[in-house]
């Protein structure tokens, strides 16, 4: 008998000592410590942040908006609770969610403070009438960028995301704990670290008003800093949702291309670069043609928009009526080597580098070989022919003039921004190169105020200021479904024009003419933006 209580006593022993053991093992197990902790309370993401995009007086071009958000705990009676806030939010949906144990989230109509339920402000990534939406681009469902700035710079972008979680306490078992209340949890939440634009976010909300002022579907502005070229502003519509992408997939009229940045058949604001290289050729602006309303070379006939003709026109007097016949001589008397460079020397025909790795399309500036004839030389001298320029190349044109024959391309990008907003990087400005003389430059800004003065670009000119510039209208090529050509409308510009600060394209496909569809739109917006300061 008292072997066996001996036995019994030593196999007890034993077990107990396993069993503290095992008690020690599991309390220094982290993973274990990990997961009780994680059971301590219910968590629900509310919301999610990226990067900040901002313009360049550091205002924010995103995570600009908000909206309120009720977290309810997961009970009926705090449902009963929320439903004042919970407005048209599917309750169903929501009855499911707190009856399966869990933190229950939808958007509030107002604020709430209970232990039950609790409101919380989140961020909102975009407006649903963004601005520059073509620029900043948009996200994906998994918050990955799928264009514009949002794409490229969407390892920065990421790096610097966050997170407001609602929480709730629950026992070891995960049973809500009736004392408890809803709380949250921000970890680097809206944080001030992104990217720095050049844009102006005022300046490009009076880009955007003008295309919708004066009724421009289908077309785009861009306005740069004259002295700098970079880029203040850059509206192109149709515009999309950046909200609701998806939306526009198969919309009329491509609301996801950006007009601003592609290429077209530019017609008479590339007169300006023909003056330019005949000036630096040598001719002289007193060099006269006499236009009888049309231009033969062979069996082709190039005619004026008076067909009637101007009569004899020296270079002042035929940018002021924008006469084709004249510039077709001017063409031809400079020769196709000295125009094709100056064309190539303002950038066009070149890709433009946004920002890193962002690059635009490089239109068609054709060079000498491709010249194979004097008609050629001639479509050319009017911006016709296989010439293709986007709205801001043709911008970067007319800045180079502007900034007396300095040409630089343009930019977007200005600096990375840390998390406590400060600027860490600061973006080089392209390097610049002389385009042309600077008295050529001044000579062909005086043919182009003359323009805005007492010419086709009379609808052009500001009450508030000065300025200089050219309207065109180009054949594209293209044909209406009522069998009619399409027109590309333009202008473009600086002012003011005796210290140019600011350089505006204007693009209306489509249009009737630059005069009629864009000098106006180019006068408002030097309005609207002399009004800033």
């Amino acid at each position: 008998m008292q072997k066996r209580v001996v036995a019994l006593f030593f196999l007890f022993s034993m077990a107990f000592g396993l069993l503290c053991l095992r008690i020690v093992e599991l309390n220094d197990n982290t993973a274990v410590t990990d997961a009780a902790a994680t059971k301590s309370s219910l968590t629900a993401m509310v919301s999610e942040t990226r990067g900040n995009i901002y313009d360049c007086k550091m205002r924010p071009l995103v995570n600009e908006e908000t909206e309120l958000y009720v977290a309810i705990k997961p009970t009926l009676s705090a449902l009963n609770a929320a439903s004042a806030v919970i407005g048209d939010t599917d309750k169903d949906a929501l009855f499911e969610t707190v009856t399966a144990g869990k933190i229950a989230l939808a958007p509030a109509t107002g604020t709430l403070e209970t232990d039950e339920a609790k409101t919380v402000t989140a961020v909102r990534r975009y407006r649903d009438a963004g601005l520059a939406v073509h620029l900043i681009g948009y996200v994906n469902g998994d918050g990955e960028g799928v264009s514009g700035i949002e794409k490229y710079y969407d390892t920065i972008l990421k790096n610097a995301s966050g997170t407001l979680k609602a929480t709730y306490p629950v026992d070891a078992l995960g049973h809500i704990l009736e004392g408890g209340e809803i709380s949250f949890v921000a970890e680097n939440y809206h944080s001030p670290a992104g990217v720095m634009l050049t844009l102006d976010r005022d300046i490009q909300t009076i880009a955007q008003e003008a295309l919708e002022k004066f009724e421009i579907d289908v077309g785009a502005v861009v306005v740069l800093d004259a002295n700098t070229a970079e880029i203040r502003a850059m509206a192109s519509v149709p515009a999309f949702n950046q909200n609701h992408p998806e939306e526009s997939l198969n919309a009329e009229n491509a609301p996801f291309v950006n007009r601003a940045i592609t290429p077209y058949s530019v017609g008479s604001v590339f007169k300006a670069v023909v003056a330019a290289a005949a000036i630096e050729k040598g001719i002289d602006t007193d060099f006269s043609y006499t236009c009888s309303g049309s231009y033969t070379i062979g069996e082709t006939v190039f005619n004026c928009h008076n067909r009637s003709g101007h009569g004899t026109q020296n270079m002042g007097e035929a940018m002021v009526n924008s006469c084709n016949p004249y510039f077709i001589e001017l063409a031809l008397e400079t020769g196709a080597e000295n125009v094709c460079a100056m064309g190539e020397n303002l950038g066009l025909g070149a890709q433009i580098e946004l920002a890193d790795g962002f690059y635009t399309e490089t239109g068609i500036m054709p060079d000498k070989s491709s010249i194979a004839s004097k008609q050629d030389l001639a479509n050319l001298a009017f911006g016709q022919g296989q010439l293709l320029a986007s709205p801001l190349q043709m911008a970067a044109v007319y800045a180079a003039i502007a900034n007396d024959g300095i040409y630089r391309a343009p930019s977007l990008m200005q600096a990375i921004v840390d998390a406590s907003g400060e600027e860490v990087q600061r973006a080089f400005l392209p390097v610049s190169r002389r385009a042309m003389s600077k008295s050529t430059a001044e000579t062909v800004g005086e043919l182009l105020h003359d323009t805005v003065e007492n010419g086709s670009g009379k609808k052009a000119k500001p009450a508030s200021c000065s300025a200089a510039g050219k309207t065109g209208t180009a054949q594209s090529g293209w044909i209406n479904d009522d069998g009619t050509e399409v027109t590309q409308s333009w202008y473009c510009g600086y002012f003011p024009y005796e210290d140019p600060q600011y350089v505006v394209t204007v693009l209306k496909e489509n249009g009737e003419g630059g005069s009629v569809d864009c000098a106006p739109v180019f006068a408002y917006i030097a309005d609207e933006i002399l009004k800033l300061s």
